[in-house]
């Protein structure tokens, strides 16, 4: 029995502590505290606020200060006590922030551990940037998911969960073998759907991903195509006939018959020829078969006729 006396005074007013919602202690949480500092300023810094899990006393010499200037008298024994509130996280609210990093409503998240340590009101967060793995990661695999709750506007509280991490995801696989550099048919792809590690996010999703875009290699039928094999189809052809309009300024020339020597894709700066003069000149790609010339004045207009 002595030794719980012993201990109680030890943490003075325990029961007394008031809960805080900011960085700082303001004069509102100390009104809160010890009603007589209501003459106290709102929003007066007492000071800053205490971790998560420790309490912080305001003691009769600070409460002296802080009140002369208002007349504010407090007893000699008196003291003030902040804490922030805290409460567990669920697991649903864990598997709730997950989904949302992962902008997969249906993935399936199977939490095998997961922080146990109480934490201040706030939002849940688990950032892609905290998983510890990388996208080809087989789906029955577990893996670490490093979190936060965000609460005080700017302070984190870390969280951690164990997790597996699979969704039912679109994929387009190649019917035939699809040769580089040949702009792919609707007819040599086709879209299935298979359970994958939610962030295999290389692997084309759709058809429109893929049909009209240029293998950079070979890819074999049965394979699945990723996006970052393809590229994107030539929108001037060498040999093709080109408009060209040169702008300087506030004046405009066109050429619709210049005769393409490299191929470009969109933004692409490409050689053309002028059939009538024999000059080479060099343009940007802006469209199918369209090009611009930024011309000076004294310079490029020359060159284009």
């Amino acid at each position: 029995m002595n030794v719980w006396f012993l201990l109680l005074t030890m943490f003075p007013n325990a029961a007394t502590c008031q809960f805080v919602k900011g960085e700082r202690i303001m004069g509102a949480d100390l009104a809160r505290a010890i009603p007589v500092f209501s003459a106290l300023p709102k929003d007066a810094i007492i000071g800053y606020s205490p971790a998560p899990g420790s309490r912080r006393f305001v003691q009769f010499p600070e409460l002296k200060r802080l009140g002369s200037p208002y007349r504010i008298d407090v007893a000699p024994d008196s003291q003030a006590c902040f804490e922030w509130k805290l409460q567990a996280v669920d697991e649903s609210t864990v598997r709730m922030a997950m989904r949302e990093a992962l902008h997969a409503p249906d993935a399936r998240v199977e939490i095998l551990a997961m922080s146990k340590a109480l934490v201040p009101e706030g939002g849940v967060e688990f950032p892609i940037s905290g998983l510890s793995a990388s996208s080809s990661i087989d789906p029955a695999t577990p893996v670490i998911w490093r979190g936060y709750v965000s609460y005080a506007k700017s302070r984190r509280y870390a969280l951690w969960a164990r997790v597996r991490l699979s969704a039912t995801m679109t994929r387009v696989v190649a019917v035939t073998a699809l040769p580089p550099n040949t702009p792919i048919a609707a007819h040599q792809v086709r879209l299935e759907t298979y359970d994958d590690f939610p962030l295999q996010n290389e692997i084309a999703r759709t058809l429109p991903d893929v049909v009209g875009k240029l293998p950079r290699r070979g890819i074999r039928a049965g394979l699945p195509v990723f996006r970052t094999d393809l590229s994107d189809p030539f929108l001037v052809e060498r040999g093709a006939v080109v408009q060209v309009t040169a702008i300087s300024g506030a004046a405009q020339l066109e050429l619709s018959d210049a005769i393409a020597q490299t191929s470009g894709r969109q933004g692409d700066m490409i050689s053309l020829k002028n059939p009538r003069s024999g000059k080479i000149f060099r343009a940007r790609v802006e469209g199918k078969d369209r090009a611009i010339v930024l011309a000076s004045v004294c310079g490029l207009f020359a060159r284009v006729q």
